[in-house]
């Protein structure tokens, strides 16, 4: 909500900071939010709110005519619509520039973005999987040794979706959309006394729009526990190794990557639950298998129990 004449409070909705903008000079607003007017371009950016060129008040005061103000564009999927004052805003596409898809390119943009991001990426504490804080990254988990075969199912998956109009987004935070926590096991752990390691989940959700609902999407490369036994300086290898080890040892169940993949689609929406899970049995096999499941996706999107909220009024 806004004051007359006084700071904006509150959450700021797209529409009223585009009412905002464009009804005083951003020296003058920024003064009422309080925030330099570089921070306020951010603001309008992030919101995909236009703003006026520089220049256009000082024209309208000494009287040469402006241009009228642009209509707000509609609401792109994944954009946030609206701002708290006092948040941390960051853009919606801070890679706009490679992120339009092209079905002349070999490369999805996403993808071609997610090389550059894993390819600096940490291993996860019990190394089984690369893990980043970037906030483009997409949704994929996945050892260092299985990236490219990751890469090249979701450049697989990105691309079938947006060759049949499904645009993929990684979602900015304030956008509404959730990633719950998903098993990257093929089935739930079934050693007793293991500890359930952690597994790496991306500052917001990849998501896909197929038909106006959206779906949240994750690869995730399959663990199995192996038996592997303690071999000193902080390293264990499989107990079925025949090479001897000396000194204290012991045994112990640990997660290990498998080269196999499985994909996760989900309900991005809260409360509505629903998730479904196509894995690999055999290493690179669901690359032939993704214009099946966006078929699938197409022929029950509308039935998903969060469609109805995002298809209200269609």
């Amino acid at each position: 909500m806004t004051t007359p004449g006084g700071p904006p409070r509150g959450e700021i909705s797209r529409e009223e900071l585009y009412a905002l903008v464009w009804s005083v000079s951003g020296t003058t607003l920024a003064r009422r939010f309080d925030c330099s007017e570089t921070y306020l371009r951010r603001v309008c950016k992030a919101l995909d709110v236009p703003r006026p060129a520089r220049g256009w008040w000082t024209q309208g005061e000494v009287g040469v005519a402006v241009s009228p103000p642009p209509p707000l564009p509609a609401l792109k999927p994944g954009c946030p619509d609206r701002w708290t004052r006092g948040r941390t805003v960051r853009r919606w596409h801070r890679h706009a520039r490679i992120r339009s898809f092209s079905p002349d390119r070999d490369m999805h943009p996403l993808v071609e973005l997610a090389a550059h991001i894993f390819d600096g990426a940490k291993q996860s504490p019990d190394r089984t999987h690369l893990v980043t804080r970037c906030h483009d990254a997409i949704d994929v988990t996945t050892s260092a040794a299985a990236l490219e075969s990751a890469l090249a199912l979701a450049n697989a998956l990105f691309r079938q979706l947006e060759t049949r109009s499904h645009p993929v987004r990684v979602a900015a935070a304030g956008a509404g959309f959730i990633r719950p926590a998903l098993d990257n096991h093929r089935a739930p752990p079934s050693r007793l006394g293991r500890t359930r390691a952690t597994v790496w989940a991306p500052r917001g959700p990849t998501v896909t729009f197929v038909s106006g609902v959206p779906i949240g999407l994750a690869i995730v490369e399959i663990r199995r526990d192996v038996l592997k036994r303690y071999a000193g300086d902080g390293e264990f290898q499989r107990a079925s190794a025949k090479e001897p080890v000396y000194g204290l040892t012991w045994t112990e169940w640990q997660p290990e990557p498998s080269h196999r993949f499985k994909i996760i689609a989900y309900s991005p929406h809260f409360p509505a639950p629903w998730q479904r899970e196509w894995s690999e049995t055999r290493r690179k096999t669901l690359v032939r298998a993704v214009a099946a499941i966006v078929a699938e996706l197409e022929e029950t999107a509308r039935t998903l129990p969060h469609a109805a909220f995002f298809l209200q009024g269609r």
